[in-house]
């Protein structure tokens, strides 16, 4: 009997390519269409495993879908967390850089109460509550919507009704 692949390296990869578009300043901007870089990730781990089984007589279900683009969504939460902490070590709050020259192009007329928001942000170090609180935050979105992209990568990737192979027939017992 033919065994299902391994879900854990297609999760692998889709959780590779959630924490590139979400840890990557700029980037990470495709996630405001909701959520949809994390939603890709979940489809595309879904992707890699079908290619992965490429036979098509192995049974290939929602489930499975389910659990890669769940799996793809633990391992993106976990290495975007890396991904972003490194970035933001290496070049400083890039984002809260950017929206602060942006409030001081665009809305001079913000209450000082913003403007020492904006300024405590842009000097916050990276602490442990704040990894923890984007890992958990990361985690949950991840999971979610990885497994939302999982599905809609069942729905794309689930074999056709008429390209299913019929099992080979029993063998007629012997008398």
């Amino acid at each position: 009997m033919n065994s299902k692949p391994d879900k854990l390296m297609p999760a692998l990869y889709g959780g590779i390519i959630m924490a590139l578009i979400s840890g990557i300043p700029g980037l990470n901007l495709i996630n405001c269409l909701c959520c949809a870089g994390i939603m890709l990730g979940g489809f595309l781990a879904v992707f890699f495993y079908r290619k992965e089984t490429g036979d098509p007589s192995l049974p290939f279900t929602a489930g499975d879908a389910a659990i890669v683009g769940l799996l793809a969504g633990v391992f993106g939460a976990v290495f975007g967390v890396i991904l972003s902490s490194g970035i933001r070590l290496a070049f400083g709050n890039f984002e809260a850089r950017l929206m602060g020259s942006l409030f001081e192009r665009w809305a001079t007329e913000l209450p000082p109460e913003i403007w020492d928001s904006i300024r405590e942000s842009l000097g916050s170090p990276l602490n442990a509550v704040s990894l923890m609180v984007s890992f958990f935050t990361s985690l949950v979105l991840d999971v979610l919507f990885g497994l939302l992209g999982g599905l809609i990568g069942y729905v794309v990737f689930k074999p056709k009704a008429g390209s299913m192979v019929p099992p080979p027939p029993a063998p007629l017992p012997s008398s």
